[in-house]
């Protein structure tokens, strides 16, 4: 019975990065783990870059509680009615992380016109009905907060109570809320993702081995597939974090992306190959050397043989040549009778 093969998530990791030559491990450690590995890295990565956007929206809560502290005067919701103690309409607007407006005003009405010539998310707060316009649409949705304070008590917000928030314990309520969003949806979409292209690289890594003559099954190959796109995992994590906090931008990311995974079931599927080949060059060597250390062996034999062939036909020569001596010779024999 053969010993199953068990890697540890990290081990593996490290194997599936930098040692090629260990990949017949990988591929005889069978499907299951490897669809194992394949959900424990999508996890990890899901975790940092959850982890990732919550410092993120962190630093922009910050930014934004800083800027509504300093920048924008008071306001309240009395009686279902918003007021700002400001004669002017106030407009908050960013353009760093993503294009929104937040427009304030004590006017009954606000022109929907101005609000759909932006290409961002608008917000707009009057003096009875809040109005949003979602990013690249020209639509237009009024609320009342007569309609709101069905759900939520609106007379109880006010600059004040949503600068306690955001810095109180209900911010962190509000941090771990969103990274359970943001993990879970990364998850579910990575999930799809890694699976979708661990099978088209499985389907490339078929193909290959019949061309090169491979003996390999699919499940092998798909268990290689699936350790073959562990450096894209990562370069694409790096990646996304850097841009995320620099906005670095590399033009063609994902065919990038793409392609190192398919250099690396390329590469390994001909090592395996090299290695297969090697392994009968050396079992053919040592065949033949065996075979030519038993060809002395048997010669010797058969010139001792020879020699004592030669000995006995010439012992049964001197032998014969003994008789017939006798046979011609009598006369000693006649001279002891006289005698």
């Amino acid at each position: 019975m053969e010993k199953e093969i068990r890697l540890s998530f990290f081990k593996r990791l490290k194997m599936s990065i930098f040692d090629f030559d260990k990949y017949h491990v990988i591929a005889g450690e069978g499907l299951g783990r490897a669809m194992m590995y394949l959900v424990k890295l999508i996890l990890l990565f899901s975790l940092i870059m959850s982890l990732a956007y919550i410092f993120k929206f962190s630093q922009i809560i910050d930014e934004a509680m800083n800027y509504v502290q300093e920048q924008v005067p008071n306001f309240y919701f009395q009686d279902n009615t918003f007021s700002l103690e400001s004669e002017n309409d106030v407009i908050i607007e960013n353009h760093e992380y993503m294009d929104f407006k937040i427009i304030l005003s004590n006017a009954e009405t606000y022109n929907e016109d101005e609000m759909r010539d932006f290409d961002g998310m608008v917000v707009t707060l009057t003096k009875n009905n809040i109005l949003l316009k979602q990013a690249n649409s020209t639509s237009i949705i009024t609320q009342s907060y007569e309609e709101i304070s069905n759900t939520f008590d609106v007379n109880q917000i006010n600059k004040e109570f949503i600068l306690n928030y955001a810095n109180g314990e209900n911010g962190y309520t509000l941090l771990a809320n969103v990274f359970a969003v943001v993990f879970v949806s990364i998850f579910l979409t990575y999930s799809m993702t890694g699976i979708l292209d661990t099978i088209a690289l499985s389907l490339l890594g078929f193909i290959i081995t019949r061309i090169i003559r491979l003996p390999l099954k699919y499940g092998a190959i798909y268990s290689i597939s699936i350790s073959a796109i562990t450096l894209s995992v990562i370069i694409n994590l790096i990646y996304m974090i850097t841009n995320l906090f620099t906005g670095f931008v590399i033009p063609y990311f994902q065919i990038m992306y793409t392609l190192v995974s398919y250099v690396y079931l390329i590469a390994v599927l001909l090592i395996m190959r090299s290695e297969i080949i090697k392994k009968k060059v050396q079992i053919q060597v040592q065949i033949l050397n065996k075979e030519l250390k038993e060809e002395p062996m048997e010669d010797k034999t058969k010139q001792e043989n020879k020699k004592e062939d030669k000995k006995e036909e010439k012992d049964q020569k001197e032998k014969s040549e003994g008789k017939i001596n006798n046979n011609d010779n009598p006369e000693p024999q006649a001279n002891i009778r006289e005698r």
